[in-house]
């Protein structure tokens, strides 16, 4: 026979998970955490999109480096090809000029393109920032709820873990471990009765009754080798 105040340790148990399992099953609990994902996805995209923002602005700098860099040269280019007679030297320069003209075209588009791309990021940014606040607001909102639920039922919780801490001192060491490996693998109820001898009060499947005896008779229950439950034999 297991200790009674073992089994109404775990009848504690039970009930204490069952509070924490409604507790989760709460509408604000839920809300609660889709508006915390909510708020952190918003947080990184705006993250990502600053980042992403300096990023265009570093590259909008060095093409406006490049563009002046380019319009010294064919402004050089120009003055030199003004003071040409020589046809090769005329044509060479006027190649040199198409190539810098060429560049500047490539640069200036883009320089197009970071600028529509910064819009664009600078519109996602605004929306973010405008979207943030609710988010916020949306998660104390469901907070302080959730909150309230938790108050509710906070006086019966302590309730069960001061009776536990009282039952704790009574209880068996090796019988309480025995109960804690099973009861840590989200396994309830740990300890179930002997059912026609033989059956397990939890999975309700038979074990070979010579195992059942052997085991009840060297320590008083029996681990099922189906579920892992602790049976015991009630008297």
């Amino acid at each position: 026979m297991i200790q009674k105040e073992m089994l109404e340790y775990q009848q504690l148990d039970i009930e204490q998970n069952r509070i924490e399992r409604e507790l989760k099953k709460n509408e604000n609990y839920v809300k609660r955490r889709q508006f915390k994902a909510a708020r952190q996805d918003c947080e990184d995209n705006i993250a990502r999109l600053d980042a992403r923002a300096a990023d265009l602005r570093a590259q909008l700098a060095l093409a406006e480096q490049t563009v002046s860099r380019i319009n010294d040269v064919i402004e050089e280019h120009s003055k030199e090809v003004d003071t040409l007679e020589d046809v090769d030297e005329l044509n060479y320069m006027n190649k040199k000029l198409n190539e810098q003209l060429t560049e500047l075209a490539n640069v200036e588009r883009d320089i197009r393109r970071i600028l529509r791309e910064g819009e664009e990021i600078a519109a996602s940014f605004d929306e973010a920032v405008n979207k943030l606040p609710r988010l916020v607001a949306g998660y104390r909102k469901a907070d302080e709820e959730f909150n309230r639920a938790t108050a509710e039922v906070k006086p019966r919780v302590n309730e069960i873990r001061n009776r536990q801490a009282e039952l704790r001192k009574s209880i068996d060491e090796n019988l309480f471990n025995v109960y804690k490996k099973v009861a840590d693998g989200g396994l309830y109820p740990v300890f179930v009765p002997l059912q026609d001898g033989t059956r397990c009060g939890g999975c309700r499947m038979e074990m070979p009754k010579a195992v059942v005896e052997a085991q009840l008779a060297s320590k008083n229950y029996v681990k099922c080798e189906h579920c892992g439950r602790i049976i015991f034999k009630q008297e």
